[in-house]
């Protein structure tokens, strides 16, 4: 018997429809050996209570066997807690505009295009942490953070998170503690490897 294929399709409802049908076609064509083994493969992993206490022994006082829904959303609000305390020393777009004397906001927005600063939006409007102004920096910035940022490619929040955050590789010192002492390249080769993960 042969299987119908998938046609490219504008509407969700449509796409459903269509895997709906293929998954039905290949059960059709599937034999009982396969049925049982897609069947065991969608059963709920147990877990051993010989795998429970060497996980007890791994995680120490973190484990539990609670769901993960609890975990995750706990997890998430630590994040939105560290999200709230990283902006709490940041400028909105008028206030750096002031603090460099730059004639206006779009002079910030290409700089934020251009990796030169980093803006984290937040409520609606972009919030700069502090920390990257420097009178004695190029344009008034930290020398060394616009090639950072050009060098990090993931979010802004997690860039922010990123130069935040003691790292082992600069013996517990932030990033940004390390580009003020002038060590560009070292947070430089870090940076580039937060992008292999």
């Amino acid at each position: 018997m042969k299987t119908k294929q998938l046609t490219p399709s504008l509407g969700r409802k449509e796409a459903s429809r269509q895997v709906k049908d293929l998954v039905e076609s290949l059960i059709a064509i599937a034999d009982t050996e396969q049925l049982e083994k897609l069947a065991a493969s969608l059963q709920p992993k147990k877990v051993s209570n010989e795998e429970v206490e060497l996980a007890k022994e791994i995680a120490g006082d973190d484990y539990t066997d609670e769901p993960s829904w609890p975990l995750e959303l706990a997890n998430l609000h630590r994040l939105y807690q560290r999200r709230q305390r990283l902006l709490e020393k940041s400028l909105t777009s008028t206030e750096v505009a002031d603090l460099l004397d730059w004639k206006t906001r779009k002079t910030i927005h290409d700089k934020l295009k251009a990796n030169s600063i980093l803006g984290i939006k937040d409520k609606g409007i972009y919030r700069f942490p502090a920390w990257q102004f420097d009178p004695e920096g190029d344009d008034g910035i930290l020398d060394g953070l616009p090639q950072v940022l050009e060098a990090l490619k993931v979010s802004d929040f997690t860039k922010l998170n990123w130069l935040s955050k003691p790292h082992p590789a600069f013996d517990n010192c932030t990033p940004v503690e390390m580009l003020k002492q002038g060590n560009i390249h070292d947070v430089l080769v870090e940076a580039r490897a937060v992008n292999t993960f």
